[in-house]
């Protein structure tokens, strides 16, 4: 919308500075983006800056320099104030954020991935990558081998891989040959290896992703990820198809290295807060489950911190749900989140065997809470200046 400044004598850069025009026809468009250049410096407190050709004067706090450019928007408050708003550039990336710049823009959950694959179950392709898919597909975790196994199968989730290569190195210890990064990388490098690359950027990528399917950002809280149909590639050549496994690979590992950032840009004076999925094999394929693992610290230093572990699933006629397990000394806590009314029901019978249990391992059932509806998390959108997205 058009703004005449004939009817309105001053216009504001910001609370403590006023800028008035010479011209008072002239007109200016709310949303407009203005060039503008410091021409000299008037008094301590005011200066001549020239926007297309016009002369302003304009009151400021902030020491401006001949010379100086300035970018200017044209704002609207809601009291009706117009205000010329300066626009200032972002301060420059940390090598850290200017990694997450690449990655976090190209990152898609594995479950893009794992459907690709259960498609080409049936394909010929080339010997060293059909080997290198099979050794991926033996190395997940299954769900027969939980809670025995959670710490081992968590660890070999991707986002400790370069800790557990230097452990190995140094201790000759750790599994190596079960991490899902390595894995990951041991496929992209067999693709190459046939001269495959990623030559069309988006060519199913991860199409229209789920709103459920949180970007692994601080803020984020576990969303239950589907599985997803297998595709049909009918008809196509075995070249895209490797292509379209080369970028969905890539992908996967964009999403790990991404929550490994994350986690390293978290300041070291706070609580721990770990993001991470974990491939799961279970009746009907392969899941992939968000976790969180958070440190809960006490106002009291001296006290011991709590921990809560909180994942997403979907399962087979209860629907989505959430759930989180707070343990404090031998005292356990659990929230669960449910979709389905019915759901919220049938847990709702459990309780007791639930406490029965936990009983029978020296531990108390404290707090028994279940909602009907699932949580929804609230991302810190700071990093996404990092990339021309919106969630």
């Amino acid at each position: 919308m058009p703004v005449d400044l004939s009817n309105t004598p001053s216009i504001r850069l910001n609370p403590t500075q006023e800028l008035k025009l010479t011209k008072p026809d002239t007109e200016l468009y709310v949303g407009q983006i203005l060039k503008a250049v410091v021409v000299k410096s008037l008094t301590e407190n005011q200066v001549l800056i020239n926007i297309d050709g016009e002369n302003i004067n304009a009151q400021t706090s902030q020491h401006l320099e001949p010379g100086d450019l300035l970018q200017l928007k044209v704002i609207k408050t809601e009291d009706g104030t117009i205000v010329l708003q300066v626009l200032r550039e972002p301060p420059p990336l940390t090598p850290m954020e200017a990694a997450l710049a690449k990655t976090l823009p190209k990152q898609a959950p594995a479950t893009h991935l794992f459907a690709t694959l259960a498609a080409l179950d049936t394909i010929h392709l080339p010997d060293s990558i059909r080997q290198q898919i099979n050794e991926l597909l033996i190395s997940i975790s299954s769900i027969t081998q939980l809670p025995q196994q959670l710490s081992q199968a968590i660890a070999n989730c991707g986002l400790f891989w370069e800790a557990n290569l230097f452990n190995w190195r140094r201790n000759g210890t750790g599994d190596l040959q079960n991490d899902f990064k390595r894995q990951c990388l041991r496929l992209l490098h067999a693709l190459m290896n046939e001269g495959v690359k990623s030559t069309t950027p988006g060519i199913n990528s991860a199409p229209n992703l789920p709103q459920r399917e949180s970007l692994p950002l601080p803020g984020a809280i576990p969303q239950p990820m589907h599985q997803l149909l297998a595709p049909s590639f009918t008809g196509k050549p075995i070249s895209t198809l490797l292509e379209l496994l080369y970028e969905q690979t890539d992908q996967v590992l964009a999403r790990i290295k991404t929550a490994q950032l994350t986690n390293l840009l978290q300041p070291t004076d706070q609580a721990l807060n770990l993001m991470l999925d974990l491939p799961l094999k279970t009746p009907t394929g392969i899941d992939v489950i968000p976790i969180q693992i958070k440190e809960h610290r006490q106002e009291t230093p001296s006290l011991a911190s709590s921990w809560s572990i909180s994942f997403a699933v979907n399962l087979p006629g209860l629907g989505d749900i959430q759930a989180r397990v707070k343990m404090q000394d031998m005292a356990i806590d659990i929230q669960i989140n449910a979709e389905q009314q019915n759901t919220v029901a049938l847990l709702n019978s459990h309780q007791q065997a639930f406490d029965n249990l936990l009983s029978s391992v020296g531990l108390t059932l404290r707090l028994w809470n279940l909602h009907l509806g699932l949580e929804d998390h609230e991302v810190d959108i700071r990093d996404l200046r990092l990339l021309d997205i919106h969630i």
